[in-house]
């Protein structure tokens, strides 16, 4: 009975969390539209909070490859996703240098990590990466991914959708202020995914 209360505790604690996550799109969105007033720039909280939590993510599974050397191929090419989605995420501060120039270090370290993988850690990718397909902190990630991949992308397109519902009404700080605080919350989701993986593994 106390270890069924438990779980029902720690169910009901997480909800309340994720109801929090949930909100962390419209504070951010609300801070830089109404209260700063800004356009949801590189400077702009939402901004600020995409590239925190890819950050964070990107941190947990290179930890992994150093702390797990039986999962290392599988760690080492996820941090190489999330750490290239970074490098785009922070596309505008890099076309400082020229436009576009993200495309290099997000193409030298794909690479370098696919080479790394295939050359000296081939062997730890299969097995790990089947033995996290339909764990909680999978499902969290893929879904954060499906959000930040395709929901942010369809119903936070411009010419897809509001251009055509809202007409003279639609402006693209809508697309904008929609599009990127949909994408705040596939980060926020993909965070928490490697969050629980952190401390599922680290700390069994």
């Amino acid at each position: 009975m106390k270890r069924a209360c438990s779980r029902i505790a720690y169910a009901l604690g997480e909800f309340f969390l994720l109801t929090f996550f949930a909100l962390l799109p419209f504070i951010a969105v609300y801070l830089d539209a109404i209260v700063i007033g800004n356009s949801l720039n590189e400077f702009s909280v939402t901004e600020i909070s995409q590239e925190t939590l890819l950050l964070l993510t990107a941190i947990i599974f290179w930890y992994g490859t150093w702390q797990h050397p039986d999962s290392r191929g599988f760690f080492a090419l996820a941090g190489g996703f999330f750490t290239c989605a970074l490098i785009r995420e922070s596309d505008s501060f890099l076309d400082a240098i020229w436009h576009g120039f993200w495309v290099w270090p997000a193409t030298i370290l794909s690479l370098s990590t696919v080479f790394y993988v295939v050359i000296y850690c081939q062997k730890s990718v299969i097995k790990p990466a089947s033995e996290f397909i339909g764990t909680k902190p999978y499902l969290f990630i893929v879904i954060g991914l499906v959000t930040l991949l395709f929901l942010s992308r369809t119903l936070g397109s411009g010419n897809l959708l509001w251009n055509e519902i809202l007409e003279e009404a639609y402006t693209q700080k809508f697309k904008s202020i929609l599009q990127e605080g949909l994408e705040l919350f596939g980060y926020v989701i993909i965070a928490y995914g490697s969050v629980l993986l952190f401390f599922k593994r680290y700390n069994p």
